[in-house]
């Protein structure tokens, strides 16, 4: 560190980070990250907190309920729900 450098601005994203301890994973046990201070915690190891919060719960909809629905409104695409035709159709 030169004589400078306490004149020297640091960068927004300088200013942000974070770096205070956190606490382990609760899959693996591996420290939490945190990239900002307003960010939320993450696990680099086993990628949790990273996910998609919709695969962890259970309402997802089954072949026939999506079906049922893509037939009430009209086979639109708008409504297959990650699925095929073939499979919807297979469901009704």
């Amino acid at each position: 560190m030169g004589i400078f450098d306490i004149f020297k601005s640091r960068s927004s994203e300088e200013e942000d980070a974070y770096t205070g301890e956190t606490p382990p994973c609760p899959r693996c046990g591996e420290s939490l990250t945190k990239k900002y201070v307003y960010s939320e915690m993450y696990c680099t190891n086993c990628r949790y907190g990273l996910d998609n919060d919709d695969d962890d719960n259970d309402e997802s909809l089954s072949v026939y309920e999506a079906a049922e629905i893509w037939a009430s409104h009209g086979k639109d695409e708008d409504y297959m729900f990650g699925y095929t035709k073939k499979e919807l159709e297979d469901a009704l």
